[in-house]
């Protein structure tokens, strides 16, 4: 469910997200890892993350935002294509702060049982819902 249309880069919501919402932030271009990125794809990729992480803070009532790109297999990754996780955050969301990390890791595999995987409706909603704090002209 894509709500922002910048010029290098996607926008979508988790199927199975991990907190009150994790937006994926990801180049249009298909790369596994960060650092073959073009200057232009790492411009727009971070303005995009730090325009979509402005409203999502916000309108979540959240106090931060975890921002994480797991850059490779032994980062984490599962998917080869680089993208930036951005999730809002609230004091006491985690007893442990550093847990998140390890909910990002268990959310990124694709056949995590643990999470229910959120409807097409529920997904249409919330992308519709963001979708009205940017201007996509």
């Amino acid at each position: 469910m894509f709500f922002l249309y910048p010029w290098f880069s996607s926008n979508y919501l988790k199927v199975k997200d991990i907190g009150i919402v994790d937006v994926l932030v990801a180049p249009f271009r298909v790369v596994p890892r960060f650092t073959e990125l073009t200057f232009e794809e790492i411009c727009d990729l971070f303005s995009c993350a730090q325009t979509i992480g402005k409203v999502i803070e916000r309108e979540y009532h959240a106090t931060s935002l975890t921002i994480a790109i797991q850059d490779g297999p032994e980062a984490g990754q599962t998917v080869p294509h680089c993208h930036v996780h951005l999730i809002p955050r609230k004091a006491g969301d985690y007893a442990n702060n550093d847990d998140i990390y390890n909910d990002i890791d268990k959310s990124s595999k694709i056949d995590n049982e643990e999470r229910q995987p959120r409807s097409l409706e529920e997904m249409t909603k919330e992308a519709e819902f963001l979708r009205q704090f940017f201007n996509n002209s």
